[in-house]
């Protein structure tokens, strides 16, 4: 409903309209209240779980008490709207005083009724508000979408999931051992807090440039104006792969906002546990990718911002091509390198505990706003392999690799990234791609090249001199 008051020779017509669900009477004259604000928006609330709460003040400027008839809601409650004034929730209020020069908090939340579509409804509402001396309202308003809703949720049997719906999931969403739980383009599953996904079986998340496959936290509101909760990490676990999971496939896939994106356990490197391509995994309290033991393909996907280790390879064989491994993280503080390879861990006795580590990285960049970004720990014991190769990279280390490196730039002063940082503006956003003075540009092997053409956005890696270190080509 938009605001009807403004012709005041026919508000008598307009007051009956707007104060359907209010007693009705014949106040007029000049309004005193003033609002923080006219309206009030939620952005996108799933039909049957609550909103947070929202609040408008209201201001008595009078230099007298103001006493206020009647406040309710316009739907008296049919909208899925909810008012509290003093504590107090009711649909309609009456003889609420507010002092002169003073003012009162009115509280809303909202749980929407099921929609019956498939596609976001908008919701309108208002409250209204009679005294002696005229009438006012404040417009409600929300996008309002059905949801299909799991909790503890297990796949039994091959199931295909599609866009059609929103998912949210409660606790876990498992998947059993010899089950494949395919995700078409667009599908995405909104982790509430403490939702984490367990996968004995096996996942193909295939996703499209246009519409990828997403994993994120179910909040849909901001923290404050301008910062999503969207944009922060720890809004839910992880992805686990467990020991029996192999030929997991993530194509055009974002996961962000959890405690940690993927966790793969250790397995038999005989089979591949994971193929990760075109896929953005961002902002995590701990990693982006932590595997154990594995055997696993990274290819032109960008791994992003994490309070700990971005990647944490330890043991297997890994093959990362055309990747952007970058930590400028901000929101917490970090603790622990950019990318961490290790072929072997220590028990309670500091006895060295072998996984030999076969790792290689061709055309990647790794950064991040340290001055050491790549942290080894490779044993001196020649029988546990640890055989570690970066071909083309863009690294910032200021260890001596040695025959480690082969046509790599190490410890360059920039990545030359569009937006590294968000201090200024405070929004937690950045942009990895590479800006026009980027050391990354150009330098790219066209043997590991061809096999991507296409970058993460889908630019040609061969329009211009040649193709650029990391996930991303430069675009004017």
């Amino acid at each position: 409903m938009k605001h009807l008051l403004t012709i005041f020779f026919t508000a008598f017509i307009l007051f009956g309209y707007l104060f359907s669900g209010c007693t009705d009477d014949n106040g007029a004259g000049q309004v005193r209240l003033r609002f923080s604000a006219d309206t009030l928006s939620y952005d996108t609330v799933f039909s049957t779980i609550g909103s947070t709460t929202a609040w408008i003040t209201i201001y008595n400027t009078e230099n007298h008490d103001v006493t206020i008839d009647e406040v309710c809601l316009q739907s008296l409650g049919q909208s899925g709207f909810r008012i509290n004034l003093d504590g107090e929730s009711l649909v309609s209020f009456t003889d609420v005083e507010i002092p002169a020069r003073d003012s009162l908090f009115l509280f809303v939340e909202l749980t929407a009724p099921v929609q019956q579509s498939n596609q976001p409804v908008f919701l309108e509402d208002a409250v209204l508000f009679k005294t002696a001396e005229g009438y006012q309202q404040i417009v409600l308003e929300a996008w309002c979408w059905d949801a299909e809703i799991w909790h503890g949720k297990t796949i039994l049997a091959d199931t295909t999931l599609t866009a059609d719906k929103p998912i949210i999931v409660y606790d876990s969403l498992f998947v059993a051992e010899n089950v494949t739980l395919t995700m078409n383009e667009g599908t995405t599953l909104y982790m509430h807090d403490g939702g984490r996904v367990l996968v004995d079986g096996t996942i193909k998340a295939k996703g499209s440039l246009q519409n990828p496959v997403t994993f994120r936290g179910d909040r849909l509101d901001d923290i404050y104006t301008g910062l999503s909760y969207d944009q922060v990490p720890g809004q839910w676990y992880y992805i686990q792969l467990k020991e029996s999971s192999f030929n997991n496939e993530f194509d055009h896939v974002n996961i962000r906002g959890g405690y940690y994106g993927v966790v793969a356990d250790s397995s038999s490197t005989d089979q591949v546990k994971l193929t990760l391509t075109n896929s953005v995994i961002h902002n995590a309290v701990y990693s982006c990718l932590y595997s154990v033991s594995n055997q696993m393909t990274v290819s032109n996907s960008e791994l992003s911002n994490s309070g700990s280790y971005t990647v944490c390879i330890i043991g297997g064989k890994v093959v990362f091509t055309h990747c952007t491994i970058a930590n400028q993280m901000e929101w917490l503080v970090r603790d622990g390198y950019t990318l961490v390879l290790a072929n072997y861990t220590q028990d309670a006795q500091e006895n060295e505990l072998p996984f030999p580590l076969e790792a290689e990285f061709r055309n990647t960049l790794v950064y991040g706003n340290q001055s050491e970004e790549i942290g080894l720990a490779l044993s001196d014991n020649e029988l546990i392999t640890g055989d570690v190769k970066f071909r083309f990279c863009l690294l910032r280390t200021r260890t001596d690799l040695g025959d480690m490196v082969e046509a790599c730039n190490c410890n360059p002063s920039t990545a030359g990234f569009l937006k590294s940082s968000s201090v200024e503006d405070g929004s937690y956003t950045y942009d990895f791609r590479i800006g026009s003075l980027s050391p990354a540009r150009d330098v790219a092997s066209v043997v590991y090249s061809a096999d991507f053409p296409y970058d993460l956005t889908g630019k040609s890696r061969f329009e211009d001199s040649g193709p650029d270190i990391g996930a991303y080509e430069f675009q004017e």
